[in-house]
């Protein structure tokens, strides 16, 4: 064997012993974000909802919570899904409803607490729902899929290094949406962001 091949076997040897070792190095990072999701604060109370056993399974490794918030006079669905153990399970949201049966009739980024959230208007049945979703790792929100896949996927390489995990938020008022949906969106989202060290 001449010296060539023998360090491209060298190469190939500790490539392989590298890709089966460091999904087992340690993740750096809270081990509990959701706990760090505001319950109560001025004007805000809030209770859990279980997530059903098809949410459940649909989660796989990853952690999800739902909690109804009520926020002057209105009541608000919030779901947060941590996709530390299951990256599959954070996706883009208008899968899973369409999913669910609603059409989606129109799509926009908004601005939310320096950052952005999509919001998205959806139809079923004669109703008319909006919801809004974004991802959030401790800096500012931000909407785009492909930003939390990339975040998601260096926080893997670097085994938390590089900053927190990404968690999706989708919230939705319960009932018929607010008259100024993007006024009432824009004061209670921000409400919802983990609290920081």
């Amino acid at each position: 064997m001449n010296t060539r091949n023998l360090l491209l076997a060298l190469l190939l040897a500790f490539t392989v012993a590298l890709s089966m070792l460091w999904p087992r190095l340690p993740m750096a990072g809270d081990p509990d974000p959701l706990a760090r999701i505001p319950r109560e604060g001025i004007g805000l109370k809030s209770r859990d909802v279980e997530v059903s056993a098809v949410e459940k399974k649909w989660l796989g490794g990853a952690v999800g919570l739902k909690r109804i918030f009520s926020f002057r006079d209105r009541l608000w669905l919030l779901a947060v899904t941590d996709g530390t153990n299951n990256r599959q399970a954070v996706h883009d949201p208008t899968y899973c409803f369409l999913g669910e049966g609603w059409k989606i009739i129109g799509k926009s980024r908004m601005p939310l607490a320096g950052g952005s959230a999509m919001s998205v208007t959806m139809t079923r049945n004669g109703e008319t729902s909006r919801t809004l979703y974004w991802f959030f790792n401790g800096a500012a929100p931000f909407s785009s899929v492909v930003e939390f896949w990339l975040k998601s996927t260096l926080r893997r390489i670097t085994r938390g290094l590089s900053g927190p995990e990404p968690l999706l938020f989708i919230l939705r008022p319960v009932g018929t949406s607010p008259e100024n949906w993007q006024a009432a969106a824009n004061e209670v989202a921000p409400l919802f962001l983990p609290v920081q060290d």
